[in-house]
């Protein structure tokens, strides 16, 4: 078993990028053993997340797998301020549009779970640790939409407390 220490020691050996795609390929919480489809995505800052004085440097990946039985999606997410608390939801825009609105299943409904998929760390944000990284997931039991008529779930965006979009994950 790697202590926390060594895992840090670790994750600045192989970088950002490649912790992210450790972190994500070793999660649990698998949603079924039959049919999944699973979409990716790499963090980057919005225009407000990278403009002073907020000044952003945010990478990550954000993962989103869906199956009969549910989604989750989980993201990896480092560059954040460790002293503040962040709002991050699945999107029904891609990031080039703004992340568009909040992903709902019934569109219209309540802006909340369970009709609104939160990725968090503690039930409603994520909160980074020291080093301004958070590892986050969030579950539904509906499965997303990411193709028809109505609208799809198309990214996961991260808000500055007070809402501002600070990163954008593109799920393809």
């Amino acid at each position: 078993m790697i202590n926390p220490t060594q895992r840090m020691r670790n994750i600045g050996r192989i970088g950002v990028a490649g912790a992210a795609i450790a972190a994500l390929l070793a999660s649990s919480g698998t949603v079924d053993a039959t049919r999944r489809d699973s979409f990716h995505g790499r963090f980057n800052e919005t225009a407000v997340g990278a403009a002073d004085p907020l000044g952003y440097d945010i990478h990550g990946v954000a993962r989103m797998t869906t199956s009969e039985r549910g989604t989750v999606v989980w993201v990896l997410v480092t560059g954040l301020d460790p002293h503040k608390k962040y709002g991050s939801h699945l999107h029904n825009g891609s990031c080039a549009d703004g992340g568009g609105g909040h992903y709902q299943n019934a569109e219209g409904g309540a802006t909340a779970p369970p009709n609104e998929l939160w990725v968090t760390t503690n039930g409603t944000t994520i909160e980074p640790n020291r080093h301004g990284m958070a590892f986050a997931k969030g579950t539904a039991s509906w499965t997303a939409r990411t193709s028809g008529a109505m609208t799809t779930a198309q990214s996961v965006v991260v808000h500055e407390p007070g809402g501002a979009r600070i990163a954008c994950a593109d799920l393809d």
